[in-house]
This record gives C-alpha cells, sequence and structure tokens, in this order.
C-alpha cells in the first residue's frame, strides 16, 4: 500500500481573509494590520453581504464579529458550518462578551478561534497563524490518497 501526500501549501500563495464586522474603523484597523502580510482581507458590513461574497468566493479564513444589528456573526457560522462547500473554513469570533473566568463566549461552540474585543495585534495574528494550522491540517485530510 503507498501513500501519497499532496502539497499542503504554495508559500506565495496569499491568505484570503473574509472580515464581517459592522464598525467601518475595524475594517481599517484590520487593512493596516495586515498590509504587509501574506493575509489579503475582503470586508463586509453584515452577514447577507457577506454570505454574497462567500457563496462567489469563498474566502480561507473568516473573522466575523459576534453582535451585529440584524443577523449576528453566530448566524453567519451557523449558516457556514452547515454548508459541506464551507463547513471546513477556519473561523474567528471576536466578541466582547466574555464568561466571568475573562474567556471568549461562543454562543453556538462553532467558531474555531475567539478572540476578545478589544484586541491587541498580537492576539489577531496569533488567532491567524492558528486559523492557518486548520487550513494545512484540513487540507492534508483532503489530499491523503490510498493506492492499492
Amino acid at each position: 500500500m503507498d501513500f501519497i501526500i499532496g502539497e499542503l501549501e504554495k508559500p506565495e500563495q496569499r491568505v484570503e481573509i473574509l472580515l464581517v464586522d459592522d464598525d467601518e474603523f475595524i475594517h481599517e484597523m484590520m487593512k493596516l494590520f495586515l498590509a504587509k502580510t501574506q493575509y489579503s482581507l475582503t470586508s463586509a458590513l453584515n452577514v447577507q453581504d457577506a454570505i454574497k461574497l462567500i457563496e462567489s468566493q469563498p474566502p480561507d479564513i473568516l473573522i466575523t464579529d459576534a453582535m451585529m444589528p440584524g443577523e449576528s456573526g453566530y448566524s453567519l457560522i451557523d449558516w457556514m458550518k452547515a454548508r459541506p462547500e464551507c463547513a471546513d473554513i477556519p473561523v474567528i469570533l471576536w466578541t466582547i462578551m466574555e464568561r466571568p473566568d475573562g474567556s471568549v463566549m461562543d454562543a453556538t461552540g462553532k467558531a474555531d478561534i475567539s478572540i476578545n474585543k478589544p484586541f491587541y495585534r498580537c492576539d489577531m495574528m496569533e488567532g491567524l497563524e492558528r486559523a492557518r494550522h486548520l487550513i494545512e491540517t484540513r487540507s492534508a485530510v483532503h489530499e491523503v490518497t490510498f493506492q492499492i
């Protein structure tokens, strides 16, 4: 039996992030944070616009605020995880909602990574690196083939 494992990633490839937050300042701040990194940022101010973007070009990583006017980030996470074509996309949830111990409250339990708001750049970059690791891990699972 031979095991063939496909290439996990191309080093020159940029990682596409979709940021969903109703605060335009957050979008500008994230553009500055990510300006000279391997990450590329697309933005949506609400869940409906995010869904359109995901349907047309799924991102590599989703970052969503938990609470927004209209539909919440939680409903976006539920929508994504219910669809096989985007269920494996790593989700970073950021929110001001926290438990008494200071950890982030994820009402759905479906986010891969949670970050408290307000956040530090180092926290966001650490979260993005964890999400990249999830991409690599999930890609490896999909690219393993067996020859008998």
